[in-house]
């Protein structure tokens, strides 16, 4: 079987709804992460001033609003055409770099070339344009830093006690996944652990 591949992706005419929304209103921001899930999208936006009048702007776009610190908010939306194809494709969010008013760079955790060759064309049908900047074969031996991000999240949630504290489902939920993404990420880092804890044994 082939190795899964890590790709970072430029996507210009993001369709952002929270990006649409900071340059309707004329508001320097940025987004600064995601968390994408079925129905929604949640984002972390940085704000170039602590102006409350800010927030309660873009609460007016119809945007559900929560203030995490002072130049920091919490944007709830339906989710973009971008963020429903990344939920419901073969593809691992690892990275995000907002780097134009339009264009964010994804690295992108995927099976195999014909994911993320299936993506493109699905981006490519919603009027996107997206740059492949690079592609590498992850390798068998080590942990991504997502397959290590998500493992302790999970060992910390309880997902590996006795009497399991968290159902794979809402694990997947917290971390954007899918339930059936999930249980396969934690498959591949269970067994490249596992292998290193032998090895290093034997």
């Amino acid at each position: 079987m082939k190795q899964p591949i890590e790709a970072t992706v430029l996507i210009e005419n993001h369709p952002c709804l929270v990006m649409e929304t900071f340059q309707k209103l004329n508001i320097n921001a940025h987004v600064e992460n995601v968390k994408l899930r079925d129905d929604v999208t949640d984002h972390v936006a940085v704000l170039n001033t602590k102006d409350d009048k800010v927030v309660e702007e873009v609460r007016k776009a119809s945007l559900r609003v929560l203030r995490i610190s002072d130049n920091k908010i919490w944007i709830r939306t339906q989710g973009c055409a971008v963020c429903k194809l990344l939920y419901h494709n073969d593809a691992i969010v690892e990275k995000i770099k907002v780097v134009g008013e339009k264009s964010i760079i994804y690295t992108l955790m995927l099976p195999n070339m014909s994911s993320l060759k299936t993506f493109l064309e699905e981006l490519n049908n919603v009027g996107v344009k997206a740059t492949v900047i690079n592609v590498n074969e992850i390798g068998e031996e080590e942990l991504t830093d997502r397959q290590m991000e998500i493992l302790k999240l999970a060992y910390k949630l309880g997902y590996f006690d006795v009497d399991r504290k968290i159902s794979l489902k809402d694990l997947a939920d917290k971390l954007g996944v899918s339930a059936p993404t999930l249980e396969e990420i934690l498959r591949r880092a269970l067994k490249k652990a596992v292998k290193y804890y032998l090895d290093k044994k034997s």
